[in-house]
């Protein structure tokens, strides 16, 4: 058993432009977790193919490399890559950034990029572009929008938005667990077998931070706003499946509902405001 399945049915064009890319963490397989239930959490990247320019969001956890640099290969068909975006500084996201930057030396970091010179001291500092929220790079066709994010995982979060298919990158936020099936992983909700546990679902990936300790009250309402002013059609997120249509805003709500119910409304200094 594997902590890091790869599905064979990545990557996937899920719409025109996006390449699903990635695999799985599998609790099953970790230390101690030996004869207990198998859960599985998607470490989802997103590949955006523009008309002339590419932009990877995350970098896959660097124990599935080799696998995710042939589904990045494989989704480019040809294609350079351009620019890479982690959303936050956490192995999944940030992992292979160096390997990145050596297989693609014309690829430029964007985003919030101040540490990353720490965590990858190989990379020259001139490839690593720090962009401020609402900065937009032109892909050609699109743009790709740097977002504040509603809910942060690590300081330096970010997310982001695609304007040709209206998709919003969500870093760890509104993803969810998933019951271990081969014929799961690799599934959008829409294809998932009805006869799983919550149609997929065992439960949401929330806030990484955890609402236990922090107050995420305001994230609610600052989320509905950021979907006023970009409007969403399909959910990216790191840890999860891409959702797209009436189950993306099914999902979408149970996801904030669980947010809601689990408010903590108590105040003062150890309470964390995001």
């Amino acid at each position: 058993m594997t902590a890091y399945p790869v599905s064979n049915l990545l990557p996937r064009e899920v719409v025109p432009g996006i390449h699903w890319l990635g695999a799985c963490s599998n609790s099953g397989a970790w230390p101690g977790r030996a004869g207990k239930d198998v859960r599985h959490e998607h470490l989802s990247c997103y590949l955006i193919i523009g008309s002339e320019r590419t932009l990877l969001v995350d970098t896959g956890h660097f124990s599935i490399w080799n696998s995710f640099h042939e589904q990045l290969e494989q989704a480019l068909d040809g294609r350079t890559l351009d620019y890479v975006f982690p959303t936050h500084q956490e192995i999944p996201h940030a992992g292979n950034l160096g390997r990145l930057m050596r297989a693609y030396p014309n690829a430029t970091v964007v985003g919030d990029t101040r540490e990353y010179h720490l965590y990858f001291p190989e990379i020259e500092t001139a490839r690593l572009q720090r962009s401020a929220a609402g900065h937009r790079l032109d892909l050609g066709d699109r743009e790709f929008i740097t977002l504040a994010p509603v809910w942060f995982d690590l300081s330096g979060t970010m997310w982001g938005y695609d304007t040709g298919a209206k998709a919003l990158f969500s870093a760890d936020g509104l993803g969810y667990y998933h019951e271990h099936s081969p014929d799961v992983c690799g599934l959008l909700p829409s294809e998932t077998p009805s006869d799983a546990v919550e149609f997929g679902i065992l439960r949401f990936a929330l806030p990484f931070v955890g609402m236990k300790y922090h107050d995420t009250a305001g994230g609610v309402s600052r989320f509905r706003d950021l979907t006023r002013r970009h409007p969403v059609s399909m959910i990216c997120s790191a840890h999860g499946a891409p959702q797209a249509g009436a189950q993306q805003i099914e999902i979408t709500e149970r996801a904030i509902g669980v947010v809601e119910e689990n408010q903590i409304s108590i105040s003062g200094p150890s309470v964390v405001r995001r």
